[in-house]
């Protein structure tokens, strides 16, 4: 993706504009890997992807696809910045069934993709281009406020099934590192029995530190092992 951000800049200048273009460009160069390989099962591989560029300290881009997210904290308080792109959308399932594809809900109320796939936008899965799952992201563009802003956090979603973007932002504000921060909260995940990829990437900014809550009275680095989420 950064090869693709990298060309992209060099053609444009609005950070939007280069966010579609690069999420285009790396869907195509997958599907050319992938065909490479002959074998039609490979062009069903595909992923989410949440891409933020930050330029100049201040002007805040982000591009997804997917149901990874973007959230930002400020004032203490989380501001999600995606929005998931998944069958329930009206919008997105529109789009489908425009395309001739449809839409499922299997037994635990997920809605599907031709019955396959749980999102409508990601990267590859090729086999699903032709009823509507596309690559192009959605994009938000924002003025970061240093004086408010404690951090940027970038999260996949074995992490969002589980923990609400305001206990992320609660929890990352406890802490004094960010890599600490980011482990607590994957670790935390788990322990809340996540079976799915658990990544969180943590950017601070000037607030960091600076809104932590006073709500949150116990040591998370000690308790989090021992804690449950359904306890």
């Amino acid at each position: 993706m950064e090869k693709f951000i990298r060309g992209a800049l060099e053609e444009e200048d609005d950070l939007e504009k280069v966010l579609k273009k690069a999420f285009l460009d790396a869907d195509k160069a997958l599907h050319t890997h992938l065909s490479y390989f002959n074998n039609a099962s490979f062009l069903t591989a595909g992923t989410t992807a949440t891409v933020a560029m930050l330029r100049d300290g201040i002007e805040l881009v982000v591009g997804s696809v997917g149901d990874s997210r973007a959230m930002l904290c400020r004032k203490g308080r989380a501001n999600k910045l995606t929005k998931d792109h998944t069958p329930d959308r009206k919008d997105e399932r529109h789009r489908i069934q425009r395309f001739g594809g449809f839409v499922t809900w299997n037994s635990v109320g997920q809605a599907n993709v031709n019955g396959r796939l749980a999102m409508t936008r990601s990267i590859g899965d090729f086999h699903l281009k032709s009823s509507g799952v596309i690559a192009e992201p959605d994009t938000q563009r924002l003025t970061v406020q240093h004086a408010n802003d404690s951090f940027l956090a970038l999260t996949t979603d074995g992490i969002n099934f589980l923990l609400s973007d305001q206990e992320i932002c609660d929890m990352v504000n406890q802490c004094q590192d960010p890599t600490e921060a980011a482990d607590i909260i994957a670790q935390q995940a788990l322990q809340y029995g996540s079976e799915d990829n658990s990544t969180i990437i943590i950017v601070p900014l000037g607030a960091w530190g600076k809104h932590q809550s006073s709500t949150i009275v116990y040591s998370m680095s000690r308790n989090f092992v021992s804690s449950g989420r359904w306890a």
